[in-house]
């Protein structure tokens, strides 16, 4: 079964402009930009500090083989998060 999560893909803002709002803004706009696509969630590997502040959960026990299990996180946006290791499309070489 595939699982329509996403993941965004590394999402910073330039050191001038850090503590301002633009990464939550750019993770509120991946957000509703995924949800009107019909992802059902969204996945990343991040900062533990950082992105559970926008509704990321940890999610060790997902976490791909070759990502860090510390830093992995999931984002429901519509049902339940699905059982078992996620894995990122090839492209991204994880």
């Amino acid at each position: 079964m595939i699982a329509k999560r996403k993941g965004p893909g590394p999402i910073s803002a330039e050191p001038a402009l850090q503590r301002q709002g633009v990464g939550g803004a750019l993770i509120a706009e991946a957000r509703c930009w995924l949800s009107d696509q019909g992802a059902r969630g969204c996945i990343r590997t991040g900062d533990p500090g950082y992105s559970p502040r926008h509704g990321f959960l940890p999610a060790p026990q997902h976490a791909p083989e070759a990502e860090p299990a510390e830093s992995f996180m999931v984002l429901c946006l519509a049902g339940e998060i699905p059982p078992g290791r996620f894995r990122f499309h090839p492209a991204f070489g994880a």
